[in-house]
């Protein structure tokens, strides 16, 4: 039997042998793990082709005279509005003798549209409807100013700015 057992001994040896590596040592190896990284779809979301919030954002530019809400409230166009030629203007404004100024102006300062338009009363904070008529013949950058002109010297007073998107 003990024959019998180094007969099996020898073979397994032979074979352990040839399982080590060029200098003749055995070695061991432990099975390696991969975990594959699932992709996930980054939606890239692209904004609709317009120049128009950038346009806006500056094409009021430098209020002279900035106007507070005890003597100029424009309630309709708000900012950054679309808005037809006869569009109207809503608010409240202190003027005296109830006159006051609305006007246009494009991105370079021109003027697209003057109206001389009068509240319901003169020295107090009262109500005014006014429609406003342009021609451009392209979507336009504008802004709509709203204002009293100065006794002094006529120059713009309590000024209201309102940046607006004219349609043709």
């Amino acid at each position: 039997m003990k024959a019998f057992l180094v007969l099996l001994t020898i073979p397994a040896l032979v074979v352990l042998a040839a399982c080590g590596d060029d200098d003749g040592a055995a070695t061991t190896s432990s099975p390696t793990r991969t975990t594959a990284t699932p992709r996930t779809a980054t939606a890239t979301v692209s904004p609709l082709p317009s120049a128009t919030p950038d346009a806006l954002a500056t094409v009021c530019g430098d209020n002279p005279d900035p106007a507070t809400d005890d003597v100029n409230q424009v309630d309709i166009p708000n900012a950054g509005d679309e808005v037809a030629s006869g569009f109207g203007v809503q608010g409240r404004i202190v003027a005296f003798e109830a006159t006051f100024r609305i006007t246009l102006f494009d991105a370079a300062g021109n003027t697209i549209a003057d109206e001389t338009a009068m509240s319901s009363e003169g020295q107090t904070l009262a109500p005014f409807q006014q429609d406003v008529a342009f021609s451009v013949t392209h979507e336009t950058p504008a802004c709509l100013w709203v204002y009293e002109s100065s006794a002094r010297d006529g120059s713009p007073i309590h000024v209201r700015q309102i940046p607006l998107l004219l349609l043709p």
